[in-house]
């Protein structure tokens, strides 16, 4: 397959980490892929450092003509089979640039349990630009389905995210390697936060929490590996409680293997969430996990399996059941032991790009079809 993805954001996330592990994966298999992405981002630097066929276009308004013209033109020349969104408003461009060219299957991938829409605009671009969606979780196909009742169930199909787990089973030591860099006693009690430092992540329950936490472990440690919005809401705020001195901002890390080893416990207290990648990198180090009944988190966390689930906006619960791990090595060995089973098992990239692929080829060969026929 000859596959186009599109991508505007400016930022680095999961849909981005998604992005970059399905084209390397599909690649390897053999099919050709190529990338749209804004001039100037993370995204069109990581891409070209590895090798991708990456195209730069400013993206301006959902229907802007020239940028439709733009995506049709890439469509032709590269004769593109199907392309693949992640925002509404790539699959709006990108959707009509498809529909000009006549033979483009269009997938867009949600990302995010938001509600679609109940108007024109959504119906138009939801069943007649999209030929298929793909949802990273339950949570997220229930969600469009019920904000859209004219979209049919058998146009959207959940497709779990999936890592390589192999970096995230040996190597230990890179954990140890860590703390000492960061300045954290080896026999300190580490809880890990990894990812965008922003609202939705549940980042002011978290910072209420932890005055608990430390009232009951005086030597635990707090670490944030990441960059975001209120990366000083984080230290303001600790130097208000009064436990600074329990707080590490790591800042935006590239060796996650070595972070999730270095934690005792991941907490991801999100109020909204995407896929949670960091919830099955850590799962996949071996450790439990503490987090909310948020998005697909419960798809992916078994409380009192793999970690522990808390209510949205409870800091109380929070705090309790970190001190419930944090206290109690051996539970926490044995539910990051399972945890790691359940990674194995369920959500790795090679399970991931597998029905991917297929659901690409499914969609081609049916946009294959109807242009045979008319």
């Amino acid at each position: 397959m000859r596959i186009l993805f599109l991508n505007s954001i400016q930022m680095w996330g999961g849909a981005e980490v998604w992005l970059m592990d399905v084209m390397h994966g599909l690649a390897h298999r053999g099919h050709e892929v190529a990338l749209v992405c804004r001039p100037g981002t993370i995204l069109e630097k990581n891409a070209r450092e590895r090798g991708f066929d990456v195209i730069t276009l400013p993206m301006r308004g959902d229907f802007d003509p020239s940028t439709i013209a733009a995506v049709r033109a890439i469509l032709r020349e590269r004769d593109i089979e199907l392309i693949t969104t992640n925002m509404d408003k790539e699959l709006r461009f990108g959707g009509m640039a498809a529909r000009l060219s006549g033979r483009v299957a269009v997938v867009p991938s949600r990302e995010v349990d938001y509600p679609l829409k109940n108007n024109l605009r959504y119906r138009f671009t939801y069943n007649v630009l999209a030929d298929h969606v793909l949802a990273n979780s339950e949570c997220t196909r229930q969600t469009l389905l019920k904000s859209a009742p004219w979209l049919s169930p058998a146009r959207v199909e959940v497709v779990y995210k999936g890592i390589d787990p192999e970096p995230f089973l040996h190597n230990e030591d890179a954990g140890a390697r860590l703390r000492a860099e960061l300045g954290i006693a080896p026999d300190a009690r580490v809880v890990g936060f990894v990812g965008q430092i922003i609202e939705r992540k549940g980042i002011p329950d978290l910072l209420e929490a932890m005055p608990a936490v430390v009232a009951q472990l005086p030597d635990v440690r707090f670490l944030f590996a990441g960059e975001g919005k209120l990366s000083e809401l984080v230290q303001s705020r600790a130097r208000e409680l009064g436990i600074q001195d329990h707080v590490v901002m790591a800042g935006f890390r590239r060796d996650v293997p070595a972070v999730m080893h270095a934690l005792d416990v991941l907490v991801l207290p999100s109020v909204v969430e995407g896929f949670g990648y960091v919830l099955v990198e850590a799962m996949a180090a071996g450790k439990p996990v503490v987090a909310t009944r948020a998005s697909s988190i419960p798809e992916i966390v078994r409380h009192e399996e793999s970690g522990l689930l808390v209510d949205v906006h409870d800091p109380a619960a929070l705090a309790t059941s970190l001190v419930s791990i944090l206290a109690n090595r051996d539970r926490a060995h044995s539910l990051g032991a399972r945890g790691r089973a359940i990674v194995q098992a369920e959500f790795t990239l090679a399970r991931m790009l597998d029905r991917t692929e297929a659901a690409f080829a499914r969609q081609v060969v049916k946009k294959r079809g109807r242009q045979s026929s008319s």
